[in-house]
């Protein structure tokens, strides 16, 4: 009965913020928590900047053709409000064809707000990046991959597809190559076959800038993946 009871309280608490969600406030067609690029495709991704490697992991993309998806906070590392680098290694980024997606303003665990917070996170991030580069992104990595039910319907009312990762190289942990490969090899498999990948890497990390992100590269292309931003996997606008 407390199980049924504090269900039916989390629905009343979605239902109110819905109802309250201005009209301009639009559906996406992806809806729920993603994790899977489309069969064939990889999308490399990377959270937490801008940061001081940024910039350079950037040049070093757009050397090997590959566009990723930056998944950006407001205020992590550095503060996009006042800092110019910031700014400019989103500008560089979103200039040179990658796609910026939200990661919040402040990388707030998202399940532990209230709706109304909720809302600011991203709403926020959303009016600076307007200011930087023209643009409100379509899509949100929530910090963490941390979005109940509650998180992620407020997110999708606010006209985000919410995504995650199939693949966590978990670069936080140990910046030893030889284990972040090791869970690339058990999570996408020898060849693209029918599966996808959307991987998790961050850009504030040197060795995964400078290392990292080429051994990827390399491994994914040669087991026969396409790269793909993620607004292409899911074949979605990656601003609105």
């Amino acid at each position: 009965m407390v199980a049924f009871a504090n269900y039916i309280l989390a629905c009343l608490s979605i239902a109110s913020y819905v109802s309250a969600t201005p009209l301009h406030l639009t559906k996406r067609l992806t809806r729920g928590v993603q994790t899977n690029c489309k069969a064939g495709h990889f999308a490399l991704t990377f959270d937490d900047g801008p940061y001081k490697y940024s910039s350079k992991l950037i040049d070093h993309l757009n050397e090997r053709g590959i566009k990723a998806t930056f998944f950006v906070n407001g205020n992590n590392f550095w503060d996009l409000d006042n800092n110019i680098q910031a700014q400019n290694a989103i500008k560089k980024a979103y200039h040179s064809g990658h796609q910026i997606a939200s990661h919040t303003w402040s990388h707030a665990n998202l399940d532990e707000l209230s709706n109304q917070h909720v809302e600011d996170e991203v709403v926020r991030l959303e009016d600076a990046l307007m200011r930087i580069i023209g643009v409100r992104p379509s899509f949100v990595r929530p910090p963490y991959g941390n979005s109940d039910d509650r998180v992620t319907n407020i997110l999708n009312h606010l006209g985000y597809t919410v995504v995650n990762w199939s693949v966590d190289s978990k670069d936080y942990e140990t910046h030893s190559l030889s284990d972040e490969m090791h869970n690339y090899h058990r999570e996408l498999g020898s060849s693209s076959g029918s599966k996808g990948g959307i991987g998790l890497e961050h850009d504030v990390y040197k060795q995964t800038a400078e290392e990292l992100a080429d051994a990827i590269i390399d491994y994914a292309r040669e087991r026969g993946y396409k790269f793909s931003t993620v607004a292409e996997c899911f074949n979605e606008a990656p601003y609105h």
